[in-house]
């Protein structure tokens, strides 16, 4: 019965859309840009954030499109991307949640941009030509991955048609299932020395589990937060509001180390003081000394 119950919400879910003056005037905020987002559709505006390993490149998912963004940010080229499945093909590129896993080789989830020809739900989906083509792997019209992440030779995943933690140790063909708190997981990370520990946050809220999944605590509140997890000692997270903290015993405790000027998205680390994050409009900051400070690397 909750299983099909939560079928029903999810399905309706993405029928709707899955040194100067001190008297002087602060500068006004610049607006985010609307060349990547649509503005006018609800969060979350953005989806991932990753890089290609083979040139460094961006690549950036939003709900306008698949895009792949040159590492200098000097070029932005749009992926246009088609799925078949059971016969049929439509595009995808709007709502999409993309993984790296080598050269031109990503892993994916997400919608049909059309409604009718294929399931509304893709499961989990393998692209080897860099996001133009992709097929299906398993879970298709069951599954919507929400976050991909691939660690101590699994793949792990959060399900927001079963609002579950998926891993599977056979590259995506079998899963197993665990539930998460009430509410859905808009990010999540786990230990890079231990694949039974896992921190995820909601809207609200930050858990972690310490056994893959079967059971969960609460760790902290606070709104919109953000992962991403390098090495076991450096757990980093963005905050809403743009605070960049850091804990070094796995989220129990954390510091306050940055901020980031906008509302952070996606975090990616790629070293233990060097990440990136993408921000609500697709605008991609760098840090490469934890989180203190941050330089633009692309602005839509």
């Amino acid at each position: 019965m909750r299983r099909l119950a939560v079928l029903a919400t999810a399905a309706a879910l993405a029928a709707a859309g899955c040194g100067g003056d001190d008297d002087a005037a602060p500068a006004p905020a610049k607006a985010p840009s609307a060349r990547l987002v649509d503005f006018s559709k609800d969060p979350p505006y953005v989806n991932t954030l990753d890089i290609d390993p083979a040139t460094g490149d961006f690549l950036l998912t939003t709900n306008r499109g698949f895009w792949r963004i040159a590492s200098d940010g000097s070029k932005v080229t749009q992926i246009k991307g088609t799925i078949t499945a059971q016969g049929k093909t439509d595009t995808v590129g709007t709502f999409l949640e993309i993984r790296s896993n080598g050269p031109d080789e990503l892993l994916g989830s997400g919608h049909p941009d059309s409604q009718g020809k294929l399931p509304n739900f893709l499961g989990l989906l393998r692209s080897t030509d860099g996001g133009k083509t992709w097929t299906a792997v398993s879970r298709l019209a069951d599954a919507d991955l929400h976050k991909i992440v691939l660690a101590h030779n699994r793949l792990y995943a959060f399900d927001a048609v079963l609002s579950a933690m998926l891993i599977s140790g056979d590259g995506g063909k079998t899963f197993t299932e665990e539930f998460t708190p009430r509410g859905l997981m808009i990010d999540f990370d786990v230990d890079p020395a231990n694949p039974q520990r896992i921190v995820a946050s909601t809207e609200t809220e930050l858990f972690r589990t310490e056994d893959g999944g079967k059971s969960w605590r609460p760790l902290a509140r606070a709104d919109g937060i953000r992962l991403a997890w390098p090495e076991p000692q450096s757990l980093y997270r963005a905050d809403k509001d743009g605070t960049v903290k850091v804990s070094s015993d796995g989220g129990l405790r954390w510091r306050d180390v940055g901020r980031v000027d906008g509302e952070p998205y996606e975090l990616r680390a790629t070293g233990p003081k060097a990440l990136f994050a993408a921000l609500s409009d697709g605008s991609i900051l760098e840090t490469t000394d934890g989180g203190a400070t941050w330089r633009d690397r692309f602005r839509p």
